[in-house]
Order: C-alpha cells, then sequence, then structure tokens
C-alpha cells in the first residue's frame, strides 16, 4: 500500500503514483495519525483522476471548491476529476483510503457509445461532481465493497492479471457511480472551480515575495473584497492565512532537503525576519526551524 506523501507540480496537479506502468489507477493511504505536524493536511491539488475516498478511521473532513464534508469511519467521496479538493483530519487518528481513476481506464474513446454515456456528463460537470456514499443503500455498498476488493488486489502485485480484475470491478460498478451521483450528487460551479485555481497558482508561483490583496486581485479581475470573500468561501481559510500555511510547508521542504540557513530558509519562503519565521513555523508545526531539521536531516 503507497502512502500518501502528495507530489504536486508548480501547477498544483497532483503527480499520481501509479500501481503498474501504463496502467492509470493509484492506490493509496492517506494516514494523518503519522504525520510529522500536528497541523498536517493534504494541501490543495487538483489533477485529471477521478478521486474515490473511503475513511477507515476517525473523522477526515474534505473540502471541494465552497463544499465541506465531515466524513466518519466507513463513509465514503466521490470527487470528480480537474476539481480543487484538499482533505484534513478532524480526530489525531483520523485516516483514510483513496483510489485514483483515469477516465481512460473507464473509456478511452471519446466517440463511443460508453463515453457519450458514462463519462462525459461527469467530464462536462453538468451532472453530480461530488457525493457521498454509504453501506446503507444498494449502491453506496456495492461501492464500498468493490472499493475493499480494490485495495485488497492493489497489494496482490505477483497476480497474473491483477489490472483486468481492478478494471472489470470499476467497470461494473460505474453505473452505479452515476446513480449515485444523479441521487445525491452536489454541482461544483466551473467557474468558481477555474477562478480558485488560478488564484492558488498565483500564491504559489509568489509565495517567496511580498503578496498584497491588491495585486491578487487585480490578477483575478476581482475586486479586493470580492476577491477576500471568494477565498474564504472556496476554501474555509482566509487569503493570508492560506498563504501562511503554504510557507511553513515550503520551510520544511527545504529543511529536510537543503542545507540552506534557517535565515536563507526565512528569506526564501517569504517571511520579513528569522525571528518572525521561527514564530510562526512553531505555531504552525509545533516545534522551532531547527528542532525540525534535527529530525528530518537533509539527505
Amino acid at each position: 500500500m503507497i502512502v500518501n506523501q502528495l507530489k504536486t507540480l508548480d501547477s498544483r496537479e497532483g503527480i499520481m503514483e501509479r500501481i503498474s506502468p501504463g496502467f492509470p489507477l493509484s492506490v493509496y493511504q492517506t494516514d494523518f495519525a503519522q504525520a510529522q505536524s500536528p497541523s498536517a493536511l493534504v494541501p490543495w491539488h487538483w489533477h485529471e483522476d477521478f478521486q474515490i475516498c473511503l475513511v477507515n478511521r476517525g473523522i477526515v473532513r474534505f473540502h471541494v471548491v465552497s463544499q465541506s464534508y465531515r466524513l466518519a469511519e466507513d463513509t465514503g467521496l466521490f470527487i470528480n476529476c480537474r476539481l480543487a479538493h484538499t482533505a484534513e483530519p478532524e480526530s489525531p487518528d483520523a485516516s483514510y483510503y483513496g483510489i485514483n481513476v483515469h477516465p481512460d481506464l473507464i473509456c478511452p474513446r471519446p466517440d463511443s457509445l460508453v463515453y457519450q454515456q458514462m463519462l462525459l456528463p461527469l467530464l462536462q460537470l453538468s451532472t453530480s461532481s461530488v457525493f457521498l456514499f454509504h453501506r446503507n443503500t444498494p449502491d453506496g455498498r456495492g461501492l464500498a465493497e468493490a472499493f475493499t476488493r480494490i485495495l485488497r488486489m492493489a497489494d496482490q502485485k505477483e497476480e497474473a492479471g491483477r489490472e483486468l480484475l481492478i478494471q472489470s470491478e470499476l467497470l461494473r460498478i460505474w453505473p452505479g457511480i452515476l446513480r449515485l451521483g444523479n441521487g445525491s450528487g452536489k454541482i461544483v460551479n466551473a467557474a468558481q472551480n477555474l477562478r480558485l485555481k488560478e488564484i492558488l497558482l498565483y500564491l504559489h508561483a509568489h509565495y517567496s515575495e511580498k503578496i498584497t490583496l491588491r495585486e491578487l486581485a487585480a490578477h483575478s479581475h476581482l475586486s479586493p473584497g470580492e476577491c477576500s470573500r471568494f477565498f474564504h468561501k472556496a476554501t474555509g481559510m482566509t487569503l493570508f492565512s492560506y498563504l501562511l500555511q503554504y510557507r511553513i510547508r515550503q520551510s520544511r521542504r527545504l529543511l529536510s532537503e537543503t542545507d540552506l540557513s534557517i535565515a536563507q530558509i526565512a528569506l526564501e519562503c517569504g517571511f520579513s525576519s528569522q525571528s518572525y519565521f521561527t514564530a510562526c513555523f512553531r505555531e504552525q508545526a509545533g516545534c522551532t526551524p531547527n528542532q525540525y531539521r534535527r529530525q528530518n536531516p537533509p539527505a
């Protein structure tokens, strides 16, 4: 089982580690209890895969473009492709499994009837984009049980035909996924999704600089007030709370991967002074930058 250490491109598009080369499916576990920081979360990102998550322990909060879902054990969430999303623990033992599926694994040909009926409604975001599933409905139980079988098969690396068996499970339950979506799903506003990604891209590209709300709003073609309100509604965070969190995450990477001094890292990550950086780092990570580096020395 892959333990989720989510990597992202500069575009914040998730890089998926596949279960085998050329097979567009990933299976992983995100265990917040094993995180190095008490403020651990899965960073905001998006990808071309459909994502199916199932909480196996504790409580996990998922955010998907202005929508928030609090999932307890044995509850799952389907997230459509290209939607910006994140996850964070609401209990210290929180953990969930994820299966990421590229649309090509369901049907690679846009000119086929299967593609038109089974994929296009989701890819156009014209029907449900996000929905919960439980074992207390026939389709939800079928999806949860298939999810469990796929997890088991993903670990059986030596079994001949493993990938074909996994694909057959997905094809068998896909009509049920569409029924669940049409019955209980929530549509995510495509324009809001695009706007959120544009703002995130700007913050990630300029985090080492001094960023003003006016500059960010102008980039997003919004007034400062509209920009601030939109981001808070979309993410549940203020712009500058998110920026601080992102800067600390980048500093952790530099602390564990480079020999840069603490003062240099503070400057690289957009902090005005080493003392301010240290205070913010301690609040976010629960330790000082020096303590973090001693626990996670550069290779």
